[in-house]
């Protein structure tokens, strides 16, 4: 299938040759509404773990999966993920706003939208992928997605949220089934403390593996490389450490 991504800027992120990327859209259907996914992996030694990346809100785009890229790697499989229909592409941030404040405010209809996806990651005969050994991460709302997944008790070996909201109108107890890793900015003003502390507060009471590792220098979007406001800016040093520190935790979880 046509696609209209730049396969070598993606493959130079994982780091291959661009002839060995696979690049493939993939659709999914919910409610009569139509998904494009896209799916990425190392076609000269295809993997059998799998990450499920959300976007930012800005959704699918080039630089969405060149993000999920340089952050995942090539050890794994990575379906950058469509929770907004194929329709919906923002343009700006009024836009990207206007696609992800009904799914903020109705968590249950976006678990519903993650499920639909993880499903047609699973579904997919491509790929050797061993359906008890997939993750989860997201970016900024992405961030949110993901730890909204894991809270609906998805069989997730683990969950990475980076730069993302931890608050969330229906607290998960004992519905996570797999290990939590929150990357943080400590500078994020949509993230405040008592936020933190809640959040702290939930997976603690489920007694599940999870860390938190809080950036000092870092807010909100630190993986971004055209986010540049107060509060809201790409921090390179901390996109960094937080691809090491989310690559050595897939590398944990998943066997």
């Amino acid at each position: 299938m046509s696609h209209p991504w730049n396969a070598a800027a993606i493959a130079d992120k994982l780091g291959i040759a661009a002839a060995d990327l696979a690049i493939e859209t993939i659709v999914h259907s919910l409610d009569g509404i139509e998904y494009e996914n896209v799916l990425l992996f190392d076609r000269s030694k295809p993997p059998v773990s799998g990450v499920l990346s959300v976007p930012n809100y800005f959704g699918i785009r080039q630089q969405a999966l060149e993000i999920a890229a340089t952050t995942i790697g090539n050890e794994h499989a990575i379906f950058v993920a469509d929770v907004f229909g194929k329709t919906v592409r923002p343009a700006n941030g009024d836009e990207a706003m206007a696609a992800i404040t009904p799914l903020k405010a109705d968590r249950a209809e976006l678990r519903r939208r993650m499920r639909a996806a993880l499903d047609a990651f699973a579904a997919q005969q491509a790929l050797p992928l061993d359906a008890a050994n997939v993750g989860a991460c997201g970016f900024c709302f992405g961030g949110t997605a993901a730890l909204e997944l894991a809270r609906d008790g998805a069989a997730l070996r683990g969950v990475v949220s980076l730069h993302g909201a931890l608050d969330t109108p229906a607290p998960a107890a004992s519905s996570f089934k797999g290990a939590v890793l929150v990357l943080h900015g400590v500078q994020d003003p949509s993230v405040p403390r008592e936020q933190v502390n809640d959040f702290i507060d939930e997976v603690s009471a489920a007694g599940i593996d999870w860390q938190l590792i809080n950036y000092g220098q870092a807010g909100h979007s630190f993986t971004d490389p055209d986010a540049n406001n107060p509060g809201f800016f790409y921090h390179r040093q901390t996109a960094e450490r937080a691809a090491l520190a989310l690559q050595d935790f897939f590398g944990e979880v998943m066997h």
